[in-house]
């Protein structure tokens, strides 16, 4: 689900890490970018323990990542799905920044992990690259383990 939120409707950072995912829902998230042709997109994003979205790569964009509350594990693959590289984002260790062309996933390792991303391309003309569909058994036992 996601939801534009204009500024006129600003939210103290206390108030959105009170935020609590329902039962069922798995992940959240809050895009603060004017719209999906924005030029630069940032997003705020609330996962649930060992939830992820399929490996992907921007061509056209690096990634930032800057964890605000409890744990998230960003992992590096090759172009196999062989992981290269952990990077644990933790209280101590808040940011990480991906260059383009790297294949990643990102995985909460707490009950709830809030993170923000910010990529300077636009949502609808970005240039990404899924992992290829009969590596995601092998990723998958890799991300949830």
């Amino acid at each position: 689900m996601f939801r534009f939120v204009k500024s006129k409707n600003s939210l103290t950072l206390k108030k959105f890490l009170k935020k609590k995912l329902k039962k069922n829902q798995r992940v959240f998230r809050y895009n603060f970018h004017k719209n999906n042709d924005d030029k630069d997109q940032l997003m705020m994003i609330w996962q649930k323990k060992n939830y992820f979205f399929p490996p992907k790569k921007f061509l056209d964009s690096h990634k930032i990542y800057i964890l605000m509350k409890g744990k998230l594990n960003i992992y590096i693959f090759n172009s196999k799905g062989k992981l290269l590289k952990i990077h644990k984002l933790t209280k101590d260790n808040t940011v990480c920044r991906l260059n383009k062309n790297i294949f990643h996933a990102d995985v909460a390792k707490t009950p709830q992990a809030i993170h923000c991303e910010v990529t300077n391309h636009t949502f609808n003309k970005r240039k990404i690259i899924f992992l290829k569909k009969k590596y995601y058994v092998k990723v998958k036992k890799i991300l949830i383990a």
